[in-house]
């Protein structure tokens, strides 16, 4: 089982459009810690000695605590349901916070059935 979760590559402000932002996943077994930096920033720490990832920039710093607290509550809930999981997000509201089973299973994947067998 592995869940990955979207972290951006770049530091980018709220008003930088959301197509110029630049993301990457990592593996949420691997955090080790989580903080807030008290600007609207978001971070994790990650196993490896120093390495840090920015999770978010939330435009209100007051809102950033909910967006951590709500990632690893997905987090949670993909471990409970078992299996592997991407997690993604826009980067600045909580509410865009989803979870995607990867590779889908077939009765997941609507439309064209010889789409369904690929991904037997």
């Amino acid at each position: 089982m592995t869940i990955l979760l979207q972290v951006t590559e770049q530091s980018f402000s709220p008003t930088t459009p959301w197509e110029r932002r630049k993301f990457t996943f990592v593996n949420a077994a691997k955090i080790v810690g989580m903080r807030l930096d008290g600007v609207g920033g978001v971070w994790i720490d990650l196993s490896r000695p120093g390495e840090s990832q920015h999770l978010a920039q939330v435009p209100d710093p007051h809102e950033a605590i909910t967006f951590l607290l709500t990632t690893f509550a997905k987090i949670a809930e993909c471990e409970e349901r078992g299996g592997s999981w991407l997690i993604g997000h826009d980067g600045t509201q909580t509410e865009s916070i989803a979870a995607t089973r990867f590779p889908p299973r077939a009765t997941e994947v609507a439309g064209d059935d010889l789409l369904a067998r690929a991904w037997l």
